[in-house]
């Protein structure tokens, strides 16, 4: 792939290329439908200059054709990223890459190398400090369990994912955690336990503002009311998340609320309440070729035109319901007929919970206004000092509420120079190792100590 100098690449020339990776990040959660061509055009640059950071590139790329279920296509991209970072030791990259290789390898029904694959991932995350990684495949792996049917197996780890998410403050993967945990409560119909979790992770999704959580919570809530027969509430939940998915162009969680919402009318016959709804979800499942939605859709669709006395529009969409559902069942049977090493299974389950309690021993480190690259070069630091090299120690004689905690840690970002490291020691202990080691550490930590205390 050459990088020809057109008009549109001159443009893109004059940028940074970091701007460029922001670029096609911001559109993939954007859920923007440009962000594939961005991305090709950030891999002809990253080509064109031989650049580090091309197979993080092909990572990104693998995770936007994931986005459109291009699964096949989205594997082959992340294996190519995966050789390409480990080829260029890009290891800040590498838990990024191997996280989502193990969602196409899933995605492709090679669960057993998903599972593997994000054992390996959590092992570096943990190494390198990027604890989000590390959290996020072991949610990734706890799913595969509830979807092979190990359903005691996959609570154990999906509540382990949780208390994980929990400890590192971080809303984002609360919110994740939360919503995976949800889906496999109303697989195993535990609606009651469903509610009160969603009650719990609804104010991080809200404050991490991703909408399509929100969309997922609401449909979470629907069918968690619908189910204990509040149809009253369940409505009013599937209203919120249609009203959101249309306002912030979500395709995807328009057409699973659609979905979802039918699914419960059918019952009470009812489904020509939401018909222009379910039209305008097939319309948008031609473009996102989501063959599952659409097997489901149709079926709906079908009910739909009989409540109508629309047979012969039925009748079409039954075939084509039908035709999907024998693909559906020989798709199944591949993957089903594939024999799990169980052995393999179990080891990889094993593993997991071991680095449950890794995990819980290095979230301790973790506290507010401390990002994870910090903690990472604040160990590198420490690996890498000099005998003459000093450090501050503060040590407080009451243990530090989180209120505290985290007006202690603006008050440290606010005073330390951008090249000084610190770390919040639990439960009373703040260590500080300055960049300069002839620094005058007295004065420093006598200025410390009455800004604190002031």
């Amino acid at each position: 792939m050459n990088y020809l100098f057109n008009e549109k690449n001159k443009l893109a020339f004059t940028q940074t290329i970091e701007s460029q990776f922001f670029d096609v990040e911001k559109a993939y959660w954007d859920a923007g439908s440009d962000s594939r061509n961005l991305c090709v055009d950030l891999l002809q640059r990253c080509k064109y200059e031989a650049h580090p950071w091309l197979g993080y590139a092909y990572a990104l790329y693998g995770r936007i054709l994931l986005a459109f279920d291009e699964n096949i296509k989205a594997l082959t991209w992340l294996q190519k990223g995966y050789k390409s970072v480990e080829k260029n030791k890009d290891i800040e990259h590498l838990p990024f890459t191997m996280l989502w290789l193990g969602v196409a390898l899933e995605r492709n029904s090679k669960y057993i190398l998903a599972i593997e694959t994000w054992v390996k991932t959590i092992d570096l995350a943990l190494e390198l400090t990027q604890l989000e990684y590390g959290v996020e495949a072991y949610l990734n792996a706890s799913m595969v369990y509830y979807h092979l049917g190990q359903y005691e197996n996959a609570d154990i780890l999906m509540r382990n994912g949780l208390k994980l998410a929990e400890s590192i403050h971080s809303n984002k993967l609360i919110a994740k955690s939360g919503i995976f945990l949800m889906e496999g409560l109303l697989l195993s119909e535990r609606y009651d336990a469903a509610l009160a979790l969603l009650t719990r992770i609804e104010p991080y999704a809200l404050a991490h503002g991703d909408m399509t959580w929100l969309v997922q919570i609401c449909n979470g809530y629907a069918i968690s009311y619908w189910k204990n027969a509040n149809n009253e509430l369940a409505v009013f939940y599937y209203e919120a998340a249609l009203a959101i998915a249309k306002h912030y162009k979500m395709m995807w969680g328009y057409c699973i609320t659609a979905i979802n919402y039918g699914e419960g009318l059918q019952g009470n016959n009812q489904l020509g309440d939401i018909f222009p709804i379910l039209l305008s979800a097939k319309k948008i499942l031609k473009d996102i070729n989501h063959n599952d939605l659409d097997a489901r859709l149709n079926y709906l669709l079908y009910q739909a035109y009989r409540e109508y006395g629309d047979y012969a529009a039925a009748l079409s969409v039954l075939r084509a319901y039908e035709r999907q559902t024998i693909r559906h069942i020989t798709d199944e049977i591949g993957e089903k007929g594939v024999r799990l090493n169980l052995n393999r299974l179990d080891k990889a389950r094993s593993l997991l919970i071991r680095t449950h309690i890794k995990f819980e021993k290095l979230a301790g480190w973790v506290v507010p206004g401390v990002s994870l690259q910090h903690l990472r070069q604040f160990r590198l630091r420490c690996e890498s000092a000099d005998f003459s090299d000093r450090v501050i120690e503060l040590t407080f004689d009451l243990l530090i509420d989180s209120v505290i905690e985290q007006r202690i840690s603006i008050l440290l970002n606010d005073y330390c120079a951008l090249s000084d490291l610190w770390v919040f020691v639990p439960p009373y202990r703040y260590i500080i190792y300055p960049k300069e080691s002839s620094f005058i550490l007295m004065d420093f930590a006598q200025s410390l100590s009455f800004v604190l205390c002031h």
